[in-house]
């Protein structure tokens, strides 16, 4: 697999650090509200990854980090040797994941290969197959990603992204179950933009998010919102 997209430029995707954002192919969400939909749905061009390497070098000592995001990242075969070869420059590695493949997860951890990781946390366990976009989802890997990163010394956060068809406060409720313990949780708040895998969602207000994010406070230790 190639990766399919890049954003040579952040300032937000790497908390206090500059960094360059590689796009994976293919997803096994299909998550409505998913900004990523031509990435996930694996209709971009793909880009040569001697390409990408050529352009990470010209940047040596210009940006901190490079963040591997999606799509699912952890679905790439290479994933592991992209990795090692970015890292080789120097830069500081960030992984985006919605946490299916624990064993990827783990084993990227027990390499050393990761300095910092965020994962998506959709919503609670009941709304979660109707969040992502799937028929039918056993949660167990997304359960045991959670745990590695709850018990990981590397520098992680949760983040989910709050949509008006979705979430609710039940569901957000509920979600406490899930993530319980977790130092850091965003709420981060939906655009309806070009992209977008389904047009029409709406956001949640500020009111309303901040009433989550005292719900969720009681379970964990930071909760923040982002974008509001």
């Amino acid at each position: 697999m190639e990766f399919v997209g890049i954003d040579k430029f952040s300032l937000l995707d790497y908390e206090e650090k500059v960094s360059v954002v590689l796009f994976s192919p293919a997803c096994n969400f299909r998550c409505p509200f998913c900004h990523n939909g031509d990435s996930v749905l694996n209709s971009n061009t793909p880009i040569p990854f001697a390409d990408i390497l050529s352009f990470l070098k010209s940047r040596v000592g210009l940006i901190d980090a490079v963040v591997f995001t999606g799509g699912e990242p952890t679905m790439m075969p290479e994933l592991e040797e992209r990795i090692r070869e970015v890292k080789k420059l120097g830069f500081l590695i960030k992984l985006d994941t919605n946490g299916t493949h624990p064993t990827v997860l783990q084993h990227l951890l027990d390499e050393g290969l990761l300095d910092y990781v965020a994962m998506d946390i959709k919503n609670s366990e009941k709304e979660y197959a109707k969040t992502t976009g799937c028929k039918v989802l056993n949660l167990e890997n997304v359960k045991k990603s959670i745990k590695i990163l709850l018990n990981s010394p590397i520098s992680s956060e949760f983040r989910t992204t709050l949509v008006k068809e979705f979430h609710t406060t039940k569901s957000i409720k509920e979600m406490c179950n899930l993530i319980r313990g977790a130092k850091k949780l965003y709420l981060q708040k939906f655009v309806d933009r070009e992209g977008v895998i389904q047009k029409g969602l709406h956001d949640i207000s500020i009111e309303e998010a901040n009433q989550f994010k005292d719900i969720l406070s009681e379970a964990i230790t930071s909760v923040e919102l982002r974008g509001y």
